[in-house]
């Protein structure tokens, strides 16, 4: 067996559902199954959803109640030259908002800037410091995009500074709201229909209004923070997501062009993989080493040259972050293990770590542990700790932070996600506290498990079911690229790739097809998967195109093989320091014979562990069955290390020489020659005494007074066979033919029929 890192969850559809949709819209049941998982049971509903382009329209953007009053507003600034201060947040969302809105707004003859607060010396959100600046340089009117919300304090003082506040956010709002000019924000708006969008979609929904139509040629912008920021893509996010790529796609905007060289994807064609994992990745490293700005220049640049510069530096920045990502992520695993194993929230804390990537390490955490997860970083100038956390299903971060704002004066975020900034001895009461709250949380949901959308075989596995899954497209939150189990394969091959061996790649067999998989950072389990094993993969499928050819191929994210696995490690061919290597708590090392130097043999009575190496065989197959139990997940052969165990039976022409030669031999020469007769025989020592422990058990020979054997001639007739090491060396010839001789198919198929035969017993 191999056990999966986490549980698959079948979710339960309708096949009546399944079944109509179809039929009505001629489509696989495999794709009609996702859309009904999706929640698009109505066959309206799941035709808008695959032609999201045809059937949706966005929505009226005056359906926000203060719309209006913010159109109004801004226009008033362009009529009478007012200075606009649009103020950002430095993450991609941020940026692409900022340029969003900055383009509606210039385009109407506003005279606009743009602030981006630095993290490091400023943080997340309006500050009072940037505020009071804004004030003294002029500025009459503030638009904050993709932050504001829990601007409580500087709103107050924007406004008793005499300067007009709109907020455009989609963070979670606290209790109290800012006393702004305006809000647009989703969430507490009860007109609009959709309470979704990111930052950059509220910014286009302004910039719609502001210019009395939808701004087509933004949509390259604003589908950059739409991705991004991982909000859901359905509904309207989904029509903005699937125009945006196309803009994406088609755009000759210098920024994008420049990214698209960077990244190595100038003639690639984009979905939302180049954006998740290219493109803000890259926009979002200068907001996570210094100021965002270069970002926001880069993508406002009216010229190829000044923007190709800027995204040079934005690459160099991303592969600094990746960096200091890595070695932030190891200092932190080490804290966790050293003292926090047992807690349901980790709060982890240093001086030494950026914070501008505490995030991204924060999500890492999650991965390897599973537990909602808080890095902070200490500044001893300032005595305050300031961080990210990420955390899990079932476990809402804004909410259960929200129970602590007398030690979290400023926090902000969603339920997945969090940023805060507190006092540095507050640190540990948090996580305290945190630790506290997590206890009535169910178990069950500190337990990693992952949602499968299809169980497929081998078989079913084709170009087209790929391309049919693709109109799903773009995925994301709330429309996640489709995991699929390709079920109880057959392995054609697996072997570890790559510069460092550690990725995996597997050939998968059907009747039919055959499937490549690949899982980066897989590497590892090759030595845990038997060749003979049957497996069951999940992952994501996509089409791997190299050299003009198009195959189908399963990016592994998970695998398990349900039945018990036999490895061979019979003769010399394998290194025995894999042996060695195994878990000792969880492995057996299993001898007959009793003595082994190398590995610490099982003794007693004890049922064997989930492992067991067999370093060699007994001479009767019961003996072995006795020994195996139900658990035995895994079976390593390591039997015939030694050349004695593969030595023929002695014939009876051997025997017939052997003993006459004991009856014969002078007295004196007895030693001498039968040394001389062993060399032309070719008989080993082992065989030598394996001959006269037989003559013995039979009493043909027996010790003489001179100390040396000697012929019984009172030894009445018997044939070899009545002796009884005769007996268990026939016994052992044929244990030799039917484990040390066989294929690795007839071993299993050996060990596994002795296995279920014993459990057949125990339950009997």
């Amino acid at each position: 067996m191999y056990h999966s890192k986490k549980q698959w969850l079948y979710p339960e559809t309708n096949p009546d559902d399944v079944t109509r949709l179809q039929n009505e819209l001629n489509i696989s049941a495999q794709l009609a199954t996702l859309l009904v998982q999706r929640g698009h049971q109505d066959v309206e509903a799941a035709k808008a959803f695959l032609y999201a382009e045809e059937e949706l329209v966005f929505h009226d953007p005056y359906l926000f109640e203060q719309m209006e009053k913010v159109v109004t507003r801004i226009k008033q600034a362009a009529d009478d030259g007012e200075m606009v201060l649009i103020y950002g947040d430095y993450d991609v969302d941020g940026v692409s908002a900022s340029s969003v809105m900055w383009h509606a707004l210039t385009e109407i003859g506003v005279m606009a800037e743009c602030y981006i607060p630095n993290r490091f010396t400023e943080g997340y959100g309006p500050n009072k410091e940037a505020f009071q600046w804004a004030a003294n340089e002029g500025f009459t009117l503030v638009i904050t995009v993709d932050c504001g919300i829990s601007g409580i304090e500087e709103a107050t003082l924007l406004k008793d500074l005499g300067v007009d506040l709109i907020i455009t956010d989609h963070h979670e709002p606290k209790e109290t709201l800012p006393d702004a000019y305006a809000i647009i924000h989703p969430h507490i708006d009860p007109g609009y229909p959709y309470d979704k969008l990111a930052g950059a979609g509220v910014a286009l929904k302004v910039a719609h209004a502001v210019l009395g139509r939808m701004p087509e040629e933004l949509l390259d912008l604003a589908v950059l923070g739409t991705i991004a920021d991982l909000v859901p893509l359905d509904g309207e996010n989904r029509l903005l997501a699937k125009k945006g790529i196309a803009a994406l796609e088609a755009s000759k905007r210098p920024g994008i062009l420049a990214l698209r060289e960077v990244c190595g994807l100038g003639d690639s064609v984009l979905n939302e993989e180049s954006v998740g994992f290219a493109f803000g990745p890259r926009i979002n490293a200068a907001g996570r080493l210094d100021s965002a700005m270069p970002a926001l220049q880069m993508l406002l640049a009216e010229h190829v040259e000044e923007a190709l510069e800027l995204a040079k530096q934005l690459d160099k920045q991303n592969k600094e972050r990746q960096d200091i990502v890595k070695t932030i992520a190891a200092e932190a695993k080490e804290l966790v293990e050293a003292s926090m194993t047992d807690d349901r929230v980790l709060v982890v804390a240093s001086e030494k770590w950026n914070p501008g990537v505490v995030g991204i390490v924060a999500s890492r955490l999650v991965e390897a542990y599973y537990r909602p997860v808080i890095l902070l970083c200490h500044d001893p100038e300032t005595g305050k700790a300031k961080g990210s956390g990420r955390s899990i299903d079932g476990f809402d971060l804004f909410k259960e932070l929200s129970k602590n704002e007398d030690i979290l004066p400023h926090f902000g975020g969603h339920p997945a996600a969090a940023g805060m900034t507190l006092q540095s001895e507050h640190v540990a009461e948090l996580r305290e506290r945190l630790n506290r709250q997590a206890e009535s949380i169910p178990d069950d949901v500190f337990v990693p498990r992952v949602n499968v959308d299809l169980k497929l075989s081998v078989n079913d596995v084709s170009l087209d079911l790929i391309s049919e899954i693709g109109k799903l497209a773009p995925f994301g939150m709330g429309n996640p690229s489709p995991r699929v189990v390709v079920a109880d394969a057959k392995l054609r091959d697996i072997r570890q790739i790559g510069r460092d061996a550690t990725h995996l790649k597997v050939q998968l067999a059907g009747d039919k097809r055959e499937l490549d998989g690949i899982g980066f950072g897989f590497g590892h389990v090759v030595s845990e998967i038997s060749k003979m094993a049957h497996i069951s993969v999940m992952g994501s499928l996509q089409v791997n195109e190299w050299n003009g050819m198009r195959k189908q191929q399963l990016m592994i994210q998970d695998l398990r093989v349900d039945d018990f696995q036999v490895f061979d490690y019979r003769g010399k061919k394998k290194s025995m320091q894999e042996l060695k290597d195994l878990p000792k708590d969880q492995t057996s090392f299993l001898s007959f014979r009793g003595t082994n130097e190398d590995f610490p043999l099982h003794e007693g009575d004890e049922p064997l562990n989930r492992f067991v190496v067999l370093l060699d065989l007994p001479d009767d197959e019961e003996v072995l069955a006795e020994k195996l139990h139900e658990g035995i997940e895994r079976i390593y052969c390591a039997f015939g290390q030694g050349d004695s165990f593969f030595e023929r039976l002695p014939s009876r022409e051997d025997f017939r020489t052997y003993y006459v030669h004991m009856a014969t031999c002078e007295r004196k020469n007895l030693r001498e020659n039968l040394i001389r007769l062993s060399k032309e025989r070719k008989w080993s020592k082992n065989t030598i005494q394996f001959m006269h422990q037989v003559f013995s058990e039979l009493e043909f020979l027996v010790t003489m007074e001179d100390g040396l054997p000697g012929v019984n001639p009172e030894a009445p007739k018997r044939d070899l066979t009545e002796a009884p090491c005769y007996q268990r060396r026939i016994g052992r010839q044929q244990l030799e033919e039917r484990f040390v001789y066989a294929s690795l198919a007839e071993l299993k198929e050996r060990l596994q029929s002795l296995r279920s035969n014993k459990m057949q017993e125990a339950y009997t």
